[in-house]
């Protein structure tokens, strides 16, 4: 089960670096499509797949986030014989987080930078009141207030039904992620903000004492999922990142 996580194909065998990206909460692997075409042919793009949707929608889902970074973690190990960059936005980025302290728990090569998108800093209080135990109408209410899910979903009451346990299942997840102290990771980490977001620039400029191999922060346009919308300056970015990698 672990092993779907991540696709294991050989297409991008002969790429001199891999990125990994975890989607968002309620998200899957197709919040990363077209991606691919858009970052250089040298980066083999590794879109992850959490349980519960998509191709694993009959996987159960998983409430605690810890559990998925150690599934997430055993999925990528065997890849990671080149290179390689932790791309993760919202829940994702704290879940990458989760993956690259595993990886030095284990003994395994350390990612080459954590970019960690629209996401405080673990150790930072939660902004909002959990949401996750509310009842299903005023869950979506706060859910819509985010942005996140798009309104011709909601607007079936037949896809709300099949995206209400995952987006519940993710919320709890986030909201009961409590981690213990660690030291720093020797990796270089960027951190993403969203212009329009409360509280953007200080989530960013949050990570930089978790890295001591550099440090970058940066505000790019839009709201909370800045990366669905105007996703130019942070396709930027991420070509100067990669290119850094290699």
């Amino acid at each position: 089960m672990n092993r779907g996580w991540v696709d294991a194909a050989p297409a991008g065998q002969a790429a001199a670096l891999r990125l990994f990206c975890f989607p968002y909460a309620g998200g899957s692997a197709a919040v990363y499509r077209g991606w691919a075409e858009r970052l250089p042919a040298a980066v083999d793009l590794r879109p992850m797949h959490p349980p519960g949707r998509g191709r694993r929608f009959h996987d159960p889902l998983r409430y605690r986030l810890d559990q998925q970074a150690e599934e997430a973690t055993d999925a990528i190990a065997p890849l990671l014989d080149r290179p390689y960059i932790l791309f993760g936005h919202s829940m994702g980025a704290s879940l990458a987080f989760e993956v690259a302290q595993r990886a030095r728990a284990r003994g395994l090569p350390a990612p080459c930078c954590l970019i960690v998108s629209g996401r405080a800093a673990p150790h930072l209080p939660p902004r909002e009141r959990p949401i996750h135990g509310l009842p299903d109408d005023e869950f979506l209410d706060e859910v819509m207030r985010m942005n996140g899910t798009p309104a011709e979903v909601l607007a079936h009451p037949e896809l709300v039904q099949v995206i209400l346990p995952v987006l519940h299942a993710d919320f709890e997840a986030i909201e009961t992620y409590r981690p213990a102290p660690r030291p720093p990771l020797s990796c270089r980490i960027v951190a993403l903000g969203g212009s329009e977001e409360e509280g953007g620039v200080e989530a960013a400029a949050s990570w930089q004492g978790y890295a001591t191999g550099g440090f970058r922060s940066e505000i790019l346009p839009g709201d909370h999922f800045f990366l669905n919308g105007r996703p130019e300056s942070l396709f930027a970015i991420l070509k100067e990142e990669l290119g850094r990698a290699v």
